[in-house]
C-alpha cells in the first residue's frame, strides 16, 4: 500500500468516527463554546492514539500537530492550551452534591 492510499485510508476512518458522535449533543453553554465537540473528540482520540497518556499530553500534541488536526476540522481556534478547561465531567457540575458517595467510598 502507497503513501496516499495509506493516507485516503486513515482520513476514511477519521471520517467514519466523527460520524458516530454527529448526534451527540453538546451540553456546554454555547456562547462559552470556543472549541467544537468534535474538535476535541477527534484531538482526543489523535493523540491517545499517538502515546498520550495525560490531559497535558493531549493539549501538547494539540499545540504540535495542528496542522495534521486542520486536515479533518477547520480547528479555527487552534487547539486549547488545557484540555480540563474544555472538559466537562459528568460528577463535576453545579449541581452535584459535595456528600454524595462514589462507589469505593465510605459515609
Amino acid at each position: 500500500m502507497d503513501g496516499e492510499t495509506a493516507g485516503c485510508a486513515v482520513f476514511a476512518e477519521t471520517v467514519v468516527f466523527l460520524s458516530y458522535f454527529k448526534d451527540l449533543q453538546d451540553p456546554r453553554q454555547q456562547g462559552k463554546v470556543a472549541y467544537p465537540l468534535d474538535e476535541i473528540l477527534l484531538l482526543c482520540l489523535l493523540a491517545v492514539l499517538a502515546g498520550a497518556e495525560t490531559f497535558v499530553d493531549i493539549a501538547l500534541f494539540g499545540s504540535k500537530k495542528l496542522g495534521l488536526l486542520r486536515r479533518f476540522r477547520p480547528f479555527a481556534q487552534g487547539t486549547p492550551a488545557t484540555i480540563t478547561s474544555v472538559i466537562s465531567l459528568p460528577y463535576s457540575t453545579p449541581n452535584s452534591s459535595s456528600t454524595a458517595s462514589s462507589p469505593g467510598s465510605r459515609r
